[in-house]
């Protein structure tokens, strides 16, 4: 890992910034093929993973980038269909922070809370027995008003994943969203969720949670993109794009804009 980051890269300037620090920023986008393959998402992320999609640069950024990464399933895709990216620099991390820019907006179809996909996790390599390898995911949720629902990794919680879900901040589907998570027998997971132009705080998260999630060991994986879909997402949803970008993580520091 490099100094207090793991990664800090533009899903816009993937090829170019490599493994650069946070804010590089170049003109052009890098060519990134729907298939799935080592490395991914046009040479920065470990590899990308994608079946049945339409996965590649999005015409703009998300944060004044000059583009993104776009991705949907194909009509009548089947259910283990997944269009991602995965960084696997993390070094099994007891403290871990991420944060990325994504838009919603072309998914006018999740009108319903049983249409909804996975867009992030964090995995270990080693999870306590009998529990999945996931730390954090985080799923889209449809309905009148769409939610992010994080599940976190608790052992002491029923079913091990404590859920937490937040409404969406406002209806334009563009979205910031941070998480700082830490292992212990008394953890903590902190989450931000607001509209991509407003600025956060460290100090101010949207929300949090003491899990108890020393049983894993710590973050090695992370996934970024469309994938875990329901079966009306797949039916109503499949062909209509999501966006993610300005992907970055680190061990402790804040992030934020």
């Amino acid at each position: 890992m490099k100094s207090m980051q793991m990664k800090a890269l533009s899903l816009s300037v993937l090829a170019l910034a490599g493994l650069g620090m946070a804010g590089s920023a170049f003109a052009a986008c890098p060519a990134i093929p729907a298939v799935s393959g080592t490395p991914g998402g046009g040479g920065a992320w470990t590899s990308q993973t994608v079946t049945s999609q339409t996965f590649g640069n999005a015409a703009t950024g998300l944060n004044g980038t000059s583009c993104a990464l776009q991705t949907s399933m194909n009509a009548g895709a089947a259910s283990n269909t997944k269009g991602f990216v995965t960084d696997a620099s993390p070094n099994n991390e007891p403290h871990y922070r991420a944060r990325f820019y994504v838009n919603t907006a072309g998914l006018t179809n999740m009108t319903l809370a049983n249409e909804q996909f996975r867009m992030f996790s964090a995995l270990a390599v080693t999870p306590p027995a009998g529990v999945a390898a996931e730390m954090v995911i985080l799923n889209f949720v449809g309905g009148a008003t769409p939610s992010f629902r994080f599940l976190v990794g608790d052992t002491a919680t029923p079913g091990n994943y404590k859920i937490i879900s937040q409404s969406v901040p406002n209806a334009g589907g563009n979205y910031r969203v941070e998480i700082d998570l830490v292992q212990g027998a008394a953890g903590s997971f902190r989450y931000w969720i607001s509209d991509a132009a407003t600025a956060t705080s460290d100090g101010s998260p949207t929300g949090t949670w003491t899990p108890t999630n020393s049983g894993w060991s710590g973050v090695k994986q992370v996934n970024l993109g469309l994938f875990g879909t329901s079966t009306n997402f797949r039916a109503n949803v499949s062909t209509q794009p999501l966006i993610v970008d300005e992907f970055d993580s680190r061990r402790s520091t804040f992030i934020g804009q």
